[in-house]
């Protein structure tokens, strides 16, 4: 029963490296362990901002469409107002102007936005 010391410094080294190897397992299954949960945190955190934009994504897709209607009314009385020959003359008939307050007022007036695009004219509140 003759032990000598290099059995025991090999016996020691060999407990100090399984002790180590433990540790370092236990460290990445904790590391692990937390990566996943920040990460499903984030997942439900995501999920409930998507839940909270879909009314409001409806209620601008919504207004986009109005909008669309709106602008497209408006675009066709600036074509006729740009074919006109008389165009390049620098007056601001009331047509003109009634056009300009009309855009401004269907960019105030979409249904679903809380702050008014465009400022209107002072003294011209819709017509």
């Amino acid at each position: 029963m003759t032990f000598s010391l290099r059995a025991y410094l090999i016996t020691i080294f060999a407990m100090i490296v399984i002790g180590i190897g433990y540790g370092e397992i236990r460290y990445l299954n904790g590391w692990y362990a937390h990566s996943a949960k920040v990460n499903s945190d984030y997942a439900l955190k995501k999920q409930k901002a998507e839940a909270r934009l879909v009314p409001i994504e409806q209620k601008a897709a919504t207004a986009t469409a109005d909008g669309k209607v709106i602008y497209r009314t408006i675009t066709r009385d600036v074509v006729k107002y740009v074919q006109d020959p008389n165009r390049s003359v620098c007056r601001f008939d009331n047509n003109a102007v009634s056009m300009r307050q009309r855009a401004i007022d269907a960019a105030n007036n979409i249904a679903g936005f809380d702050v008014p695009a465009v400022q209107t004219q002072p003294g011209r509140k819709g017509q």
